[in-house]
């Protein structure tokens, strides 16, 4: 069973506790594969049932005893079985958690979703697809493959060339709809997928998440286990969830300042401005904590989230940013984040 830690030990003790039930049960009871922890589930339930039906028959004093301390174990081993649930979850939304904070200082909407697959790399996928969409547009941003950029480089241009549509007829035309992450099986040969990327992969399933920004989709995440040869299931489809709702937020904040530094060129050009040395206004140059602040307000994150990613209190943040404002010359944040994005100041 694939938990953390301990999941060798379950694995034994479900083989051991199989081999008492099948004794007192009189049969043999198969204890599930290794990657399964919900048919484990399913095997307790059913010894559960049978052993309460074999206790109701039994008239036996030996046997009366030997069934209930069986109806025990099975009790222990669930509570066992859901702790290691609640410890994997655990696992993964910090996988999910670091594989967000790997976004941090992106500049802009480009730089961002190119650093996403490879931040997926986090969460343990050995390869990573990240894209947008537009309509039934569908255009493949970038690719991540663990240890190979030319193979990722040729899947991506695979994939662009053969210039897929969400008409209906993809799967991902049912994700882009439902604005609800899933899973894809059986992938060599599901009609329902991009033929020519699929035999570039060479992969047997994956998950994708909806990529989404002001209740709108807005693109797509892949991924899948390639080298680990394993099955993308539940738990993928999860954390790419929360990866992607993660990377929205951060996507939001990146359309913003990809706004302002197009309105600040704008400005920049009808002004004449443009054919001055780019630089910041003068005066005092940024300190390091500021210079994290100012990246930090690039990203798109709130003096909350800049707080804690920096280990200070929000009133620090505050400070900082009124200090980053006067220093820059600044009106507010996103001209503050525009000004700095044309050069840098540290001291």
């Amino acid at each position: 069973m694939r938990t953390p830690g301990g999941g060798a030990v379950l694995e034994a003790e479900l083989v051991t506790l199989a081999a008492e039930a099948s004794e007192i049960l009189g049969r043999r009871i198969q204890p599930p594969g290794a990657d399964s922890t919900d048919a484990a589930k399913r095997v307790l339930a059913r010894l559960w049932d049978e052993a309460v039906a074999t206790l109701s028959d039994a008239t036996n004093r030996a046997d009366i005893q030997r069934t209930t301390a069986l109806l025990a174990r099975i009790r222990a081993f669930e509570a066992d079985l859901a702790a290691a649930d609640a410890a994997g979850s655990a696992t993964h939304l910090r996988m999910a958690a670091q594989a967000i904070a790997r976004l941090h200082g992106a500049r802009g909407v480009d730089d961002l979703l190119s650093r996403a697959a490879e931040a997926m790399g986090a969460m343990g996928f050995d390869r990573a697809l990240v894209s947008t969409t537009e309509g039934q547009r569908w255009h493949l941003h970038t690719m991540f493959v663990v240890d190979d950029k030319p193979w990722a480089d040729a899947i991506l241009a695979a994939g662009r060339e053969s210039s897929p549509t969400l008409d209906g007829h993809l799967v991902e035309s049912d994700i882009v709809q439902r604005a609800r992450p899933g899973l894809v099986f059986d992938v060599q040969h599901n009609p329902r997928v991009v033929r020519p990327l699929v035999e570039m992969t060479q992969c047997s399933s994956y998950a994708v998440a909806p990529l989404t920004m002001n209740g709108a989709v807005v693109g797509l995440v892949h991924g899948d286990y390639y080298f680990q040869r394993r099955e993308a299931d539940a738990t993928a489809r999860a954390m790419l969830a929360v990866f992607a709702a993660g990377l929205g937020h951060a996507l939001a904040g990146a359309s913003l300042l990809d706004g302002v530094t197009a309105l600040r060129s704008g400005f920049d050009r009808l002004t004449g401005s443009a054919t001055a040395a780019p630089g910041h206004p003068e005066g005092p140059a940024l300190s390091a904590r500021e210079v994290e602040v100012v990246e930090l307000l690039a990203a798109g994150r709130a003096n909350r989230q800049i707080a804690r990613d920096l280990a200070i209190s929000e009133a620090t943040v505050k400070t900082h940013i009124t200090h980053i404002l006067r220093k820059l010359g600044a009106a507010n944040r996103a001209e503050a984040v525009a000004y700095w994005l044309r050069g840098s100041v540290v001291s």
